[in-house]
């Protein structure tokens, strides 16, 4: 019985010393800003990394605000729009989705990258957060199914609230 006890004892406290270090391990958060066409990436509430987006141009094609999840992340997809089948950028720089996108919990929206490399900081995409390819390519390194991305209207006069 001793035995025993001790053995469950053993295995809380091992549990106990390993939960902070998994709980922590990813403490990522991922903020789009639309006023100022920039995502934020922070950890542990410090601001790593500010990427600049292009967001929709509105109307039918306006970037949805909220609280989302990412759903996929895939690495040189296909691009299906109008019909029309585009191999991965690799293979095709017509894919305008760049070499990776990441599924929101917000069917046929994401983030991802692009083969219009002038176009973040402008209103130009079908509603999706679009970013240069290896600001894309860097987020997937990060993110994880799961994780929480928030995206925001702003103003134009909140971007000290991020610095």
């Amino acid at each position: 019985m001793k035995k025993i006890l001790l053995i469950f004892t053993c295995l809380a406290v091992a549990i106990l010393l390993i939960l902070p270090s998994v709980k922590g391990a990813n403490t990522y958060s991922i903020t789009v800003n639309k006023a100022y066409h920039l995502l934020f990436v922070e950890k542990d509430g410090n601001i790593v990394k500010t990427i600049p987006v292009t967001i929709g141009k509105g109307g039918d094609s306006e970037t949805p605000v909220g609280e989302f999840t990412i759903t996929s992340i895939v690495h040189n997809p296909n691009w299906y729009f109008n019909g029309k089948v585009y191999p991965p950028y690799v293979q095709d720089p017509e894919n305008g989705l760049g070499v990776c996108w990441m599924g929101i919990s917000l069917p046929s929206y994401g983030l991802h990258g692009t083969n219009e490399p002038l176009s973040p900081g402008r209103n130009r995409s079908h509603g999706c957060v679009r970013m240069n390819n290896k600001d894309v390519s860097y987020l997937s390194g990060i993110s994880f199914i799961g994780e929480k991305v928030r995206i925001e209207e702003g103003k134009q006069n909140e971007i000290a609230d991020h610095l």
